[in-house]
This record gives structure tokens, C-alpha cells and sequence, in this order.
């Protein structure tokens, strides 16, 4: 089987446990296509050789270019569909139905519900998700962006403290209620969900801090942590998502 990923920097803990494990399993092979802040080559979706689709917001540093019709499986990883990029909506949208953030613009049901709904559609992976959908009957999964470290509650820099008003508020179960039903509609499209793995999980909606690319004794200036970055994980973390890829996705083809 040749699995395509497709993804964002989230796929950086994944690539180098799965060429380790991939050379114990001769029916694994797989091709990464990446994002980068760095890179020139807009992702193409080719068919016969063919452009069908070109995103030039999504831009790889190589391996630009997706023949469709070479791979048995494809795998979109993170790009901004996940329950991050709508906790940061918080810092200036709320509903009648949040608790928190009274600073925020007050908008109606409908309405927050529909600026979820663009949101999501608009976004990176969902926009590569229906390329795909439209030029392949071959299985697409979509594998969950990792829930931001669970350290980040505690921080009260500017742009991370409003995670922690999201939990002092108790808002963050309705926006996670709001995210699995985004993940339910991928999923009535015909898509296959690759969820985080439970045992990296904390409290509702964060990654346990061990999984993170991130030491939290590392107060460097430099380091991840200093930095705050709550969003890469570390290959403890690659190695339990590689195992699901091969045991769902090679094994068993998602059945």
C-alpha cells in the first residue's frame, strides 16, 4: 500500500518514526508532502499527469506535486481544521451561549454558528479534503491536529492566555462540543477520522505536557517552551499515531 500525507509542520513528529517502523513493513510505503513557512512550490493535485487542482496558499519546500492516481490512501494531516484554531475565535467572537470573554462581540446562534461552519470549510485541509474527494474514490482519512499542550492553561502571555479563560469560564465545553461536530460532518462526507490517541489526552481538550516538543523545565529564552509553543509534539507522541496509521490505515484499510 503507498499512503500520500498531506499536512502542515504537525507532520514533522510523524515522518521520522514512520520511515523507522516503515522498514519493518515492506507493504507500508508512503510519500510526505509538507507545508513550510519556507517554501516556493504551491501544492499541486495532478491527475494523468494533469493539474486539477493548485493551492498556492499552501506551500512546500519539495514534493510539491500529488499524482492522485499513484497512491492507495490519502492522509491529511492538521492544516487549521482543529479545535485551536477555534478556540483563538474566542479572543474576539463569542455567542450568547459563552460565559466567558464579555469583551468580545456578542454574536447570535446563527451567526456563530455559521462563522464556525466557514471556518472549517475554508480552511487548509478541508479545501485540500475536496480536491481530493473530487478526483479519487480512494479512501481519505483526516488525522487530528494534537490538542494544544495542557502547560499552555497556566500561561499569561498575551497570545496564549485565552486558553485559560476559555477553561476559567467553562466555555471550553462548548467549544469542543462545537469542534466534534465539525469532526461528525467530515465524517457523514465519506471521511475516515484519525483521532489524537486517548492516552495523550489530559483534561478535555489539551495533550498531557509529556507529548510536547516542548521541556517545561527548559526556561531558556530560545527554547520551545520559552516561546510557547504548545502545538508540536515530540516522537513519543508520532510513534502512538504511527502505530494507529499502520494498525487502521495499512492493516485495515480503515474498516
Amino acid at each position: 500500500m503507498k499512503i500520500c500525507f498531506i499536512g502542515d509542520s504537525h507532520l514533522g513528529h510523524i515522518m521520522p518514526t514512520w520511515k523507522e517502523r516503515a522498514a519493518s513493513e515492506p507493504s507500508a510505503q508512503a510519500s510526505f508532502h509538507i507545508e513550510r513557512t519556507y517554501g516556493t512550490l504551491p501544492l499541486t493535485l495532478l491527475v494523468d499527469s494533469e493539474k486539477v487542482a493548485e493551492f498556492t496558499d499552501i506551500s512546500c519546500a519539495y514534493s510539491a506535486e500529488v499524482e492522485v492516481e499513484n497512491y492507495d490512501a490519502f492522509i491529511v494531516f492538521g492544516m487549521h481544521y482543529s479545535f485551536t484554531a477555534l478556540a483563538k475565535t474566542h479572543i474576539d467572537f463569542r455567542s450568547a451561549r459563552n460565559r466567558g470573554n464579555g469583551d468580545a462581540y456578542l454574536l447570535s446562534d446563527s451567526a456563530y454558528s455559521a462563522m464556525i461552519e466557514e471556518l472549517y470549510q475554508f480552511s487548509k485541509a478541508k479545501r485540500v479534503i475536496d480536491s481530493l474527494k473530487a478526483h479519487t474514490k480512494k479512501p481519505i482519512f483526516y488525522a487530528q491536529q494534537p490538542m494544544p499542550l495542557e502547560w499552555v492553561i497556566k500561561r499569561s502571555e498575551k497570545n496564549l492566555s485565552f486558553f485559560e479563560k476559555i477553561v476559567a469560564s467553562d466555555d471550553i465545553k462548548q467549544l469542543l462540543e462545537s469542534y466534534e461536530d465539525s469532526l461528525n460532518q467530515l465524517q457523514f462526507e465519506g471521511v475516515r477520522i484519525l483521532r489524537q490517541p486517548s492516552q495523550t489526552l489530559s483534561m478535555p481538550g489539551f495533550t498531557k505536557s509529556e507529548f510536547g516538543l516542548a521541556d517545561i523545565n527548559d526556561t531558556s529564552p530560545e527554547s520551545p517552551y520559552s516561546k510557547g509553543d504548545y502545538f508540536h509534539m515530540n516522537s513519543s507522541y508520532g510513534e502512538l499515531v504511527t502505530n494507529d496509521i499502520l494498525d487502521i490505515v495499512v492493516n485495515g484499510m480503515g474498516e
